[in-house]
């Protein structure tokens, strides 16, 4: 399995946006995603004007929901 793709990304965003909290938070844990990715990726995406998630605190949200699964 590949870790921390695009598509994996573009998964567990589409999961917060539509409200599928644990959904997001098991895609984070499963696919790799750290607090360093996570910022990276989103730094990327804005810097392309793809950012899917413009709250930060959202992903803070996410990563204590993926802590529980790691």
């Amino acid at each position: 399995m590949d870790y921390r793709t695009n598509d994996q990304w573009v998964t567990m965003c589409e999961n917060m946006l539509n409200g599928n909290w644990t959904d997001a938070g098991k895609n984070c844990a499963e696919f790799g995603f750290y607090a360093g990715d996570i910022r990276n990726f989103q730094e990327q995406a804005k810097s392309e004007g793809n950012n899917i998630i413009t709250d930060d605190l959202d992903f803070c949200e996410l990563i204590e929901i993926a802590n529980k699964y790691r």
